[in-house]
């Protein structure tokens, strides 16, 4: 019975807390990311890849951090709210190469391998490419764990 307890789900879940709500947090700023870069930017206002990609990871910025800083690492209330920042923003000017650079590797690699795709949205005229979406969330995926090394390690120790 001690062995089953010690092992159970709510243990391995307080354990995994921080990383949880992470995952609930870079969710969110997926969202955000993926609903200005990718439908908004790229194909609402027809700007480049690469372009869509950097307004939609600027946009998540205030998002990721808010929720980062108040749900994932417990330093709602420490105090160091401004060199938090500071450490925040240092910790994404890495980021954001990771995740325009590893978008941009990912389309380049996927339509070498598979061409360029493109899709209709059901009931609209509107096309889509299937391997941009998928890019862009490569992307976002790439920088996932370096973000949360880095905000438990550096930006929220």
């Amino acid at each position: 019975m001690y062995l089953l307890s010690k092992f159970s789900a709510y243990q391995i879940l307080k354990k995994r807390k921080s990383f949880i709500a992470y995952f609930f947090a870079a969710t969110c700023g997926v969202v955000v990311q993926y609903v200005v870069g990718t439908i908004f930017c790229i194909r609402y206002l027809g700007l480049p890849f690469n372009t869509g990609v950097s307004w939609g990871y600027l946009a998540a910025i205030p998002v990721g951090f808010f929720l980062s800083k108040n749900m994932a690492f417990g330093a709602k209330e420490s105090g160091n709210t401004k060199i938090e920042i500071l450490k925040y923003l240092v910790t994404l000017v890495f980021s954001y190469f990771i995740t325009v650079k590893g978008a941009e590797f990912s389309l380049w690699a996927l339509t070498e391998f598979f061409g360029d795709i493109t899709a209709h949205i059901p009931f609209t005229k509107t096309e889509f490419s299937p391997i941009g979406t998928f890019s862009h969330f490569a992307g976002m995926g790439f920088s996932f764990i370096f973000n949360y090394l880095a905000h438990k390690k550096f930006t929220f120790a």
